[in-house]
């Protein structure tokens, strides 16, 4: 079981919001995000107030570009997939996705949560990729390089721990 990798919970939430009675198309933010890949521009923050739904945006991209599951069924019929770059991207990458709301029972400061994440994201590729083996790299950055693989990271939540003075 992945704890980050390539899960299906966010095709699962994103599938479950399409198929909801008050269901919005906000997927032409996925054609600004599509022409920032393999650019400078890459590194992209959605910040907006509470309930503005980037929980729901951040769903939508990993069930849009992850490569585990197929998702063209529920994009095919959205906006995005009238656009040009729609089906290069498509379910082309492996994600990462992280929800800091997710609180870990052990470990009691921030460093330790943030351990436990890089720890069960090693882990994850591992299991992916069973050449690397996780204690010959010096970090994180230098095994995903190793896969030869593309990886998009979404960060949910990232405030929370802040924001709830958690640590």
């Amino acid at each position: 079981m992945a704890f980050y990798l390539n899960t299906d919970k966010s095709l699962e939430n994103y599938r479950n919001l399409v198929n909801s009675k008050y269901f919005v198309d906000k997927t032409l933010i996925l054609e600004d995000l599509n022409e920032r890949i393999g650019t400078s521009d890459k590194y992209v923050c959605v910040t907006r107030p509470r309930r503005f739904g980037k929980s729901s945006i951040a769903d939508m991209l990993g069930a849009y570009y992850g490569k585990e599951q197929a998702s063209r069924d529920i994009f095919d019929h959205l906006k995005i997939s009238q656009k040009l770059g729609y089906e290069k991207h498509l379910n082309q990458y492996h994600i990462i996705t992280i929800s800091f709301n997710e609180i870990c029972e052990t470990g009691d400061d921030y460093a330790s949560y943030i351990g436990m994440i890089r720890e069960n994201i090693k882990r994850d590729i591992a299991r992916k990729y069973p050449h690397i083996k996780v204690e010959e790299y010096f970090n994180l950055s230098s095994m995903l390089r190793d896969t030869k693989d593309k990886f998009i990271f979404i960060f949910d939540e990232w405030d929370y721990i802040f924001n709830n003075n958690l640590f």
